[in-house]
């Protein structure tokens, strides 16, 4: 049987299925703890969605999206303040950050910093990785030899 859901997908979610199944029983009488032991779960997440009911009806119980509503962007002056010390002083990420949140109270990590760079183009990577010590073990015949 496939339920059909006023939502965008057209059809019911596992999740939206079983909350209605919930305010089903709910309404049937059943008592909050046989269907908290019926669903193996806790007597809090039933009231819960029982509250969710009483308050939203129907349309509460579907699953909404959790995508940010908002889009956090690196206010323009700081792109060009971060950019100008790369160009003028050749600092790196983690340098630019410190002297941010030291000099200008901007808070911003390094991570957004290196994004900021490689998107201007000035990112330098070093040609060759660096040399790892103590990459090549080695042995001795006995203890204590040299």
């Amino acid at each position: 049987m496939v339920w059909k859901s006023p939502g965008k997908s057209g059809v019911m979610d596992r999740t939206e299925k079983k909350r209605r199944w919930i305010i089903h029983r709910r309404l049937e009488g059943w008592k909050v703890q046989d269907i908290a032991t019926t669903l193996r779960t806790n007597e809090k997440t039933i009231d819960r969605w029982c509250s969710v009911y009483k308050k939203h009806g129907w349309a509460g119980l579907q699953v909404k999206s959790h995508k940010p509503h908002t889009i956090h962007r690196t206010p323009q002056a700081t792109i060009d303040l971060i950019l100008q010390l790369r160009r003028t002083r050749n600092w790196g990420p983690c340098r630019i950050e410190g002297y941010l949140r030291n000099y200008h109270a901007t808070s911003i990590s390094h991570t957004t910093i290196h994004k900021i760079l490689n998107q201007a183009g000035l990112n330098n990577p070093i040609p060759q990785p660096r040399k790892v010590w103590g990459k090549y073990r080695f042995e001795r015949p006995h203890s204590n030899s040299l």
